[in-house]
């Protein structure tokens, strides 16, 4: 079983957006894989799929702040806020172990963070506007 099952709610139509969501759905689930396996070479395929794991985040929010900021989206679901400090963990995943956590340990908090977002309200909220198309009006 994956460590996050794609569900049909979080389609939006925009093909995209929904194929950058599916990517980095396919990337945290091998990540997963690899924190779980003690094969050799797992650390290398883990450092090879986590880099391509931030590129592709950096470029979905990108997208989404995008969307947000020409849809008029309220910037008061912290949408913003959450995306910086996302990425903000993702790039200290490089740096030497804190507070005790070795940095397989911290990846795997990141990565149950990033499942659970999906299922926050805010972001059902955001993904229900893009498939309705129900953007608010420009003030």
């Amino acid at each position: 079983m994956a460590f996050i099952e794609w569900k049909e709610q979080y389609e939006t139509g925009l093909l995209g957006y929904d194929a950058q969501h599916k990517t980095l759905v396919r990337l945290a689930n091998r990540i997963h894989e690899c924190l779980d396996s003690q094969a050799p070479g797992s650390d290398l395929e883990l450092s090879s799929v986590f880099g391509a794991f931030l590129e592709m985040t950096r470029t979905h929010v990108r997208t989404e702040d995008e969307l947000m900021a020409w849809h008029h989206h309220d910037p008061a679901f912290g949408h913003e806020e959450a995306h910086q400090n996302f990425i903000a963990g993702l790039e200290a995943i490089s740096e030497p172990s804190v507070e005790g956590l070795s940095q397989r340990q911290r990846l795997g908090e990141i990565l149950v963070k990033f499942k659970l977002h999906f299922e926050t309200e805010d972001e059902q909220a955001f993904l229900s506007m893009l498939r309705h198309r129900n953007f608010p009006v420009a003030k």
